[in-house]
């Protein structure tokens, strides 16, 4: 590359100068030592179409790197750490066979319930051997749970993590829980799961996305009301109730049925009259 610049393939595992100044202006905290990424529902259709992948892409662009970041995958399947890394192999795209083997070599698997504490004693002591390797830093521990679940299960998997998967007292570091969407069906149930969430952590330890909020149709919703004549004077809360936008998929719910029955197939985001200013 031209210019004498210092930086880095994406194989290579490091983060290219060019990133690092695009980040410059976020302000984030310099932070070194095992990090380690717990993918609740790890064997689900959610974790393996969008979850791995994304992780994927992370590593590919040096946020990543192998030797602090460790992923973790935890479902109630019986699997081996080798089946899931062929279950997502697939749709890992983009990469070589030897940019893919890195990635696929950083994640191990744990299986358990949901709801009991044998398999939440498992993952912690899977997490802590990671963290004490001679590769890792001591003391230093930061845990980040992606819960890839249905939101059913939010209250008892988090009641598990508080109970047995936390950062030790005696490390230094942070424990933060990322909650996928839909969360909750409604209003009420989602007041209900705020309160139960907030029950076990601190505000600052929960994250909650919805990742169909990041398509470019939302983004643009702004965009799409004032950049158009048309729209403008007559997009308001005085003559539309609400907006609704669909999302329809091209493959069926296979394996997904149960989750479905509860929550429905097609994603509507409605966005209130009061909302509509």
């Amino acid at each position: 590359m031209s210019g004498g610049s210092d930086v880095s393939s994406p194989s290579s595992g490091r983060i290219s100068t060019s990133s690092l100044s695009d980040l410059k202006d976020l302000d984030l905290s310099s932070e070194s030592g095992c990090l380690s990424i717990v993918v609740l529902g790890a064997s689900g259709d959610l974790a393996k179409k969008k979850t791995f992948p994304a992780l994927f892409n992370l590593f590919q662009q040096g946020f990543i790197q192998s030797g602090e970041v460790h992923i973790f995958g935890y479902a109630r399947s019986d699997m081996s750490d080798d089946g899931l890394r062929e279950r997502i192999r697939g749709y890992l795209k983009g990469a070589s066979d030897e940019h893919l083997s890195q990635f696929l070599q950083l994640i191990k698997y744990v299986s358990g319930s949901y709801d009991s504490g044998e398999g939440f004693e498992l993952l912690n002591k899977t997490i802590s051997e990671n963290e004490t390797s001679e590769n890792n830093q001591p003391g230093n521990s930061r845990r980040l749970f992606y819960l890839a679940l249905p939101p059913s299960v939010y209250p008892s998997v988090c009641k598990m993590i508080r109970s047995y998967c936390m950062t030790p007292s005696s490390h230094t570091g942070w424990t933060r829980v990322i909650v996928e969407k839909p969360f909750g069906k409604d209003l009420d149930s989602a007041e209900e799961l705020s309160a139960q969430l907030g029950e076990l952590f601190d505000e600052e330890q929960l994250y909650r996305i919805d990742h169909y909020l990041g398509k470019e149709l939302v983004q643009n919703l702004l965009v799409l009301r004032f950049a158009n004549r048309f729209f403008l004077p007559l997009w308001n809360r005085d003559n539309i109730d609400n907006v609704q936008i669909v999302f329809r998929e091209d493959f069926g719910t296979d394996g997904r049925g149960g989750y479905f029955d509860q929550y429905g197939y097609v994603v509507n985001l409605t966005f209130p009259r009061k909302f509509l200013c």
